[in-house]
């Protein structure tokens, strides 16, 4: 499970990723992100990522969980 710190819970994650085609870089789920108003700390997480693309949100959220969280 994600750090009690994250301002997102991570069973929104796919709203947030709402309208995007897979598979999708992470340029492509920053922008939906950003346009399904996601919280700021979570369009930056996206963009840490390491993998280049993903084939769901499922995947996404599987790795924003594993990553380790900044600050």
């Amino acid at each position: 499970m994600l750090e009690a710190s994250v301002d997102f819970d991570p069973n929104d994650v796919p709203q947030y990723l709402e309208g995007v085609e897979y598979p999708a870089s992470k340029e492509d789920l920053i922008s939906a992100a950003e346009g399904n108003g996601a919280p700021g700390e979570l369009v930056e997480r996206i963009g840490t990522l390491g993998q280049p693309t993903f084939d769901s949100a499922d995947e996404v959220v599987a790795e924003l969980e594993a990553s380790p969280t900044s600050g």
